[in-house]
């Protein structure tokens, strides 16, 4: 999983890490903690990532299209295949992260 968080384009992104965005998506031991603890309130109040729910997480939702107020990210991604799209392997493993559990 490593692997694939620190490919993501997201993953250490200067625009996460502000008053408009407070989620740090900077890869580090407390990562995990973050996403599993942020809600985000742009996307229908739910968890960035609800471990063991995929579908319930604004993470994989926010990557495969808008959600909400928020639109598809990474900024730049409007269609699949698009060059800054997050790639659908790494959504695909991402998603079953989560349904795993979201272990460290």
């Amino acid at each position: 999983m490593k692997f694939v968080i620190q490919n993501a384009s997201c993953f250490g992104a200067g625009c996460h890490n502000d008053e408009m965005n407070p989620l740090n998506l900077k890869v580090d031991a407390e990562l995990r903690t973050r996403l599993t603890t942020h809600v985000s309130k742009n996307c229908g109040n739910i968890p960035v990532v609800n471990p063991g729910k995929p579908e319930e997480s604004a993470l994989i939702k926010i990557l495969e299209g808008p959600c909400g107020e928020t639109q598809r990210m990474p900024l730049g991604c409007v269609n699949d295949g698009d060059a800054n799209c997050v790639p659908p392997n790494y959504i695909e493993a991402l998603s079953q992260w989560i349904a795993d559990g979201a272990l460290e």
